[in-house]
């Protein structure tokens, strides 16, 4: 028994010396990894993207990118979908009192609006990550922001 102690204390020893010699030159000490860095291109994309995740986001692009064009066309329809949803929903919201027959099909009408306008969000984000140029359907052509 003590000498199976002893052979793991030198076997141990032996590398803890190796260890510290690499150490020492400089070859085995794991690199510390410095954080990533997003680059613009990528940055552009996550500002653009808000727009349309957060409809009230959407004057981010306007504030960074100021005098773009691109900027600020995805800023003018996370604006007009903002608003679609919040006139929308305020108007389904008054609509769907009305009891009976006529309240749930408002409510049903409400979902199908609501689901409508999800799409266009997500559409407009599939645009941005994939630098697709072409406004968005159905409310691409409206113009508040100039």
């Amino acid at each position: 028994m003590p000498e199976e102690n002893e052979n793991i204390e030198r076997e141990q020893e032996e590398q803890n010396t190796t260890a510290k010699e690499q150490q020492q030159e400089g070859g085995s000490e794991p690199q510390k990894s410095e954080s990533p860095t997003i680059d613009k291109a990528t940055e552009r994309k996550v500002i653009f993207s808000l727009c349309y995740l957060w409809g009230i986001l959407f004057f981010l692009p306007l504030v960074l990118y100021k005098g773009d064009a691109k900027a600020t066309r995805h800023a003018n329809e996370g604006l007009v979908l903002f608003l679609f949803s919040v006139i929308g929903n305020a108007v389904f919201g008054i609509l769907t009192i009305f009891g009976g027959f006529i309240g749930r099909l408002f409510v049903i009408l409400a979902g199908v609006y609501s689901l409508a306008l999800l799409l266009l969000g997500i559409l407009g984000i599939v645009y941005v990550v994939t630098d697709k140029d072409t406004p968005l359907p159905f409310i691409g052509g409206i113009k508040i922001l100039k």
